[in-house]
């Protein structure tokens, strides 16, 4: 497991033990301080957010009703204090995420594009995946693809430098880096369903998004790589599972 899936599974649920969470705390230092990290912040939210109402509550609410019908004269006090309270609970809350640079791991929602979902992907972890050459041998790609209710029909056509899942608006997707004909192109296979071909192009990078039924295969690399071509290359080799 990578270091960004690993912070991207912590944060979403901190208690998270699985078994690929679990080695990768006890492998890494760095890991495990996170881990401590995110736990302790958790704490300090979960406080914040535990204010009690006062015992007199109801009664309260009753007597300024009572006073505001019979005065006709609005007292506020009451109402003053509680927003003063929430106040207070938002801005501590709104410091304690402060401390947090959420920036290097949460990933755009799900209502953001296609195209721009995968392109901060790719910008976000540029530098994590640009030294990896993992050397992926087909089988690995089907065993990533299975979950996708996908396989390969024929030995994959290019160089495979990295391999993984990764979190994917509200998804998942089978995110890879391989060799193009200009420069290195990454592939994300995900279930969000798009409606038809279209490429796009921003910050120096160009982009190609496939239909696959309910699955969009997206690939994102140079401007002057022939994404198209890949695609086409791709799709008739990527097939779902019967």
């Amino acid at each position: 497991m990578d270091e960004l899936e690993f912070r991207r599974r912590i944060m979403s649920d901190p208690k998270n033990r699985d078994p690929e969470v679990s080695a990768a705390i006890n492998a890494s230092d760095k890991n495990a301080q996170f881990v401590d990290e995110v736990m302790e912040l958790d704490k300090k939210i979960s406080k914040a957010m535990s204010v009690d109402a006062p015992d007199d509550l109801a009664d309260r609410i009753l007597f300024t009703h009572t006073s505001t019908h019979e005065d006709n004269l609005v007292t506020p006090n009451f109402a003053r204090r509680a927003m003063a309270m929430a106040a207070s609970v938002a801005f501590v809350v709104g410091l304690l995420v402060g401390q947090v640079n959420w920036g290097n791991f949460i990933v755009k929602p799900a209502q953001a594009s296609l195209e721009a979902t995968a392109m901060d992907h790719v910008l976000n972890e540029k530098a994590f995946v640009s030294s990896i050459d993992e050397q992926v041998p087909s089988s690995q790609i089907n065993a990533k693809m299975l979950p996708f209710a996908y396989q390969l029909s024929k030995t994959f056509p290019y160089h495979v430098y990295y391999l993984n899942h990764c979190g994917f608006g509200h998804t998942n997707a089978v995110h890879m880096v391989f060799q193009g004909d200009k420069g290195k192109v990454t592939l994300f296979l995900t279930r969000i369903s798009s409606e038809n071909t279209r490429d796009f192009n921003e910050k120096g990078m160009a982009g190609f998004i496939e239909p696959m039924g309910e699955t969009s295969l997206i690939l994102v690399g140079d401007e002057n790589e022939n994404l198209a071509n890949i695609a086409e290359n791709l799709s008739k080799i990527i097939k779902p599972i019967i």
